[in-house]
């Protein structure tokens, strides 16, 4: 079973960036070399690192380790239609990256993505790409423990399939102002409706001025 972990920047108003289509870059303006190299060995820890679609869209990720030592992880991208922007560094730099598509992504969709190097295609789902699906795939190939970056829908469905072990958040100390910037939870347009869930705070403090807690599943007990 692979392990997922979400690490996310979060403003002191809860939200994922400093405005609507902003990218979430602007808030690493905010935390210095310590937290940075933190960040990057988390990285580094992890079999695999996924986003959304819409995260490659606004903020053109590596998705590398570049400020601590360690491997770089498989790079993961869930996209339903496979129209990634062909101009991405996902796509291009050569680095190991598989793009999970649903069956609503077209041949020609498909086979350009898999023209790109390193780059390979699993579909997964008929209308959207089925996670718990996307993820018996990922343990075939070797993956045991995979953080996720964001954003608010993919996180939103992690929750709802209740797929996640252990919760990392970074408090930005800032308040973007933005009514309409993203939060950490934001359902699609037919995303299931969340359930309560309870956790239990697993460690927090400090690096570059910056609070960080984690957070495991509180366990129902009898």
């Amino acid at each position: 079973m692979v392990k997922i972990t979400t690490l996310s920047e979060l403003t002191l108003d809860g939200k994922l960036s400093l405005g609507p289509g902003a990218s979430s870059k602007d808030l690493f303006d905010f935390y210095g070399d310590e937290l940075r190299a933190w960040f990057h060995g988390q990285r580094a820890s992890n079999d695999a690192i996924m986003v959304g679609a819409g995260t490659v869209r606004s903020d053109d990720p590596e998705l590398t380790v570049r400020h601590a030592a360690g491997k770089n992880p498989l790079r993961v991208v869930p996209c339903s239609r496979g129209d990634l922007p062909t101009d991405c560094r996902l796509l291009n730099d050569g680095a190991p990256t598989l793009i999970a598509v649903s069956a609503l992504a077209t041949e020609t969709a498909v086979e350009a993505l898999r023209a790109r190097p390193h780059v390979e295609v699993v579909v997964c789902g008929e209308d959207a790409v089925d996670l718990p699906g996307l993820m018996a795939a990922l343990e075939a190939r070797g993956v045991r423990s995979l953080i996720v970056e964001g954003g608010s829908r993919l996180l939103h469905s992690l929750h709802a399939l209740g797929l996640i072990s252990r919760i990392i958040i970074k408090h930005i100390p800032v308040i973007s102002g933005a009514e309409e910037a993203p939060t950490y939870l934001r359902s699609g347009e037919h995303g299931a409706r969340l359930s309560l869930s309870r956790w239990k705070l697993e460690e927090l403090f400090a690096l570059s001025g910056v609070a960080i807690s984690t957070y495991l599943p509180l366990e129902a007990t009898a």
